[in-house]
């Protein structure tokens, strides 16, 4: 890959490289692992520890992007000194929580934007700067992927999905954003919604399914469409067909909108 971007200390002299690889794939409730490639200057550089911060853009209720970090590690070995010309090679592997947004369903990239983002301090009284920024490519669960094939046998296809800065009501929740799934009608009929939200609140038993007609312009979940749910276990993929819990939701859905 190469290295990607030159940070001076202080000193030109000191200037050293740093680029940050991850090692893929990687999914929610699973691990992320990779690399920090540091070169040396024309001078010995101390360095106390490179840190990596992984985040998420979302949107807030004022509508404007922001990013939420989710999840840091500290890459190993710290503590030591980069010598001048040479080449160092630290490594980290950090546990993601399961309510990690995914960026991509099926190899298809979904618009929501994760990122890792490397941060070098030299000593102790050092607040550190930010040396480098990845894309990181979150794949979705396989339980993800037999729910929503449910939802397209129904007739609704995910087009998108975005990340919004809301807590879900009456779940336990570690971060205060979710990530809701835009799925469009491929076959509209009378009161079908022509889009619905999907939003999934994984842990490590399963997830509980969270369906709605969409509302992708308002923030706040209590202020969205009336919502239903169901559960879905992880070993439960391959053994069960979720399509009789979504064509439950979908007319629930229907009577609820025509009251």
């Amino acid at each position: 890959m190469g290295f990607k971007r030159l940070f001076g200390i202080g000193d030109p002299d000191q200037a050293i490289e740093v680029d940050t690889q991850i090692l893929g794939p990687v999914y929610p409730g699973g691990d992320v692992k990779g690399e920090v490639l540091l070169r040396g200057g024309s001078r010995d550089t101390p360095i106390d520890a490179v840190y990596l911060r992984m985040t998420v853009r979302y949107t807030n209720y004022n509508g404007e992007e922001c990013d939420y970090e989710f999840d840091s590690c500290c890459a190993r070995p710290s503590g030591f000194t980069l010598r001048k010309g040479k080449e160092q090679r630290l490594t980290f592997c950090e546990r993601l929580p399961w309510e990690t947004p995914v960026s991509e369903l099926g190899g298809r990239a979904l618009g929501v934007v994760l990122s890792v983002k490397s941060r070098l301090r030299r000593d102790w009284n050092d607040e550190g700067a930010d040396v480098d920024n990845d894309l990181l490519h979150i794949s979705a669960l396989p339980l993800h992927e037999a729910v929503l094939e449910a939802f397209a046998e129904e007739g609704y296809y995910c087009d998108s999905a975005y990340v919004v800065g809301s807590y879900i009501p009456e779940v336990e929740q570690r971060h205060g954003f979710h990530q809701s799934f835009v799925l469009t009608d491929r076959s509209p009929g009378p009161g079908r919604p022509e889009q619905l939200e999907v939003v999934f609140h994984t842990n490590v038993v399963g997830a509980l399914v969270h369906v709605r007609r969409a509302a992708p312009d308002e923030r706040a979940w209590d202020r969205k469409p009336p919502v239903r749910r169901f559960p879905a276990a992880h070993h439960e993929v391959g053994h069960v067909s979720w399509r009789p819990q979504v064509r439950k939701a979908l007319e629930e859905l229907v009577l609820i909108d025509g009251r």
